[in-house]
């Protein structure tokens, strides 16, 4: 096998193996922490509020016709609530599906969210890829990290 064609499956299987570590990552507890929804069973997991806390007054984050462009492309499938974030910090804004939801899905709505926050603090959604300074380079390592990156806005507790 030519080493150029073993190194990009190295790559590929480095990136899957990222990706899987994320996944397995997600159902480990530490003390402290709170529970990710994916430890419940699918129906129940649809139905929880995911929720952000903005650093903006609870008027200023809007709901309606007025929702950040991340939650309004989900249209009417969600239900949104703002509210006041414990201990004057801002708002917390959450959002749920109002029918069953699959993990794609879920996932969707985790990265919405995590993009009204950004937009409503910074004004702007940022980016890791693609990299300022060119591509990482062709190794297991960066393919691990370029598939971790991939998927992160998807996974993960909130």
């Amino acid at each position: 096998m030519a080493a150029p064609t073993l190194l990009d499956r190295a790559a590929g299987l480095a990136g899957a193996a990222g990706a899987e570590l994320l996944r397995r990552l997600q159902h480990v507890r530490l003390p402290g922490a709170g529970q990710a929804s994916t430890t419940d069973d699918p129906g129940t997991a649809a139905r929880r509020w995911r929720a952000v806390t903005v650093l903006r007054p609870p008027a200023e984050v809007g709901t309606g016709a007025d929702l950040p462009a991340p939650l309004a492309a989900l249209g009417e499938r969600v239900e949104v609530r703002v509210t006041p974030a414990p201990g004057d910090r801002g708002s917390e804004l959450a959002a749920r599906f109002r029918e069953p939801a699959g993990e794609e899905d879920l996932g969707r709505l985790r990265a919405a969210l995590r993009e009204a926050k950004q937009l409503l603090e910074v004004g702007e959604v940022l980016r890791v890829d693609p990299q300022p300074h060119g591509r990482r380079a062709g190794t297991p390592q960066g393919a691990a990290l370029e598939g971790a990156a991939a998927s992160a806005g998807k996974e993960g507790v909130l």
